[in-house]
């Protein structure tokens, strides 16, 4: 392999970490995966996510090459927080060179190939960013529970406040109180708050797989909490596209659920993604430095 220098993009999140390891005309070598990755949460556990799955990426591609020759351009979440930014920074991870942005910023330049464009993030956390003439603007990633809105974390609280108040006689003991009853295997208001003692935002997005089919019956309480969600998903995609010719991609598994109930003039504009986060991130990567 004749590359002077490799190039790792990465897509590190609050549950995973992926990596794609390229040579410097841009061939894939090799991917890999590894544990979370979000810097606000656990700057150890991010680094470590990265190194693993770097490691990994080695060692899949047969390539001779140490971490040295590797400019790591990572797309990571906690990212746009600067003082998280600095202290991921300061850890001089072994590499060539270290670019860091956040995965909304990669996910965004992946989806339109470095184009103009926006996206909406809608999973476990919600977000969305707007990419127009080299500037980012983003939109919420404040995280869970004081941002993240329609998100999975979010639907699940919903729910868990709903029958705590059902415990209460505040609301009705229906089909929504009964399957988080079961899918917590609680029965009473305390088993629910210990329960929830030690949750994180990836157990409370968990909540929704047994809300999904009461949605498709057309439960009036689920059906309630989806379309809050979606007034939210709606004024974000009205508020980032921006201009007539801009175009939007959706990330995330319950974008599926609101894309169909948004506004025809939205339905227009969406498009499907291009490139992975992790291309995403070496895209802005090569833009950006001087690796020569």
């Amino acid at each position: 392999m004749s590359s002077k220098h490799f190039f790792i993009g990465v897509d590190g999140g609050g549950s995973r970490c992926r990596v794609r390891l390229e040579s410097d005309d841009g061939k894939l070598l090799a991917s890999a995966e590894s544990g979370p990755a979000n810097i606000m949460r656990s700057l150890e556990t991010a680094c470590k996510s990265i190194m693993d799955a770097t490691e990994q990426a080695i060692k899949l591609s047969g390539q001779k090459m140490s971490s040295e020759q590797i400019v790591l351009c990572a797309g990571l979440a906690g990212a746009n927080i600067s003082s998280a930014k600095k202290a991921f920074l300061d850890q001089h991870l072994p590499f060539q060179k270290v670019q860091l942005i956040s995965d909304l910023h990669a996910a965004c330049a992946g989806a339109h190939a470095g184009e103009n464009g926006a996206v909406i993030v809608c999973g476990t956390g919600s977000s969305a960013t707007r990419y127009l003439d080299g500037q980012f603007t983003d939109y919420g990633g404040y995280g869970f529970p004081i941002g993240d809105k329609a998100s999975g974390a979010w639907l699940g609280l919903q729910a868990i406040q709903f029958c705590l108040q059902a415990f209460d006689n505040l609301r009705p003991k229906e089909a929504t109180f009964h399957a988080v009853c079961r899918h917590l295997n609680a029965t009473s208001a305390e088993d629910i708050v210990r329960k929830c003692a030690d949750f994180n935002s990836n157990n409370y997005a968990e909540i929704v797989l047994p809300l999904l089919p009461l949605f498709e019956e057309k439960n009036a309480v689920v059906t309630g909490f989806i379309n809050e969600g979606l007034g939210y998903i709606q004024r974000l995609a009205d508020e980032v596209l921006i201009t007539e010719d801009m175009r939007l991609c959706l990330i995330g598994g319950l974008t599926q659920i609101y894309r169909p109930m948004l506004s025809n003039a939205v339905q227009k504009r969406i498009k499907d993604c291009q490139l992975s986060p992790e291309q995403g991130a070496i895209l802005l990567a090569k833009q950006t430095g001087d690796f020569s």
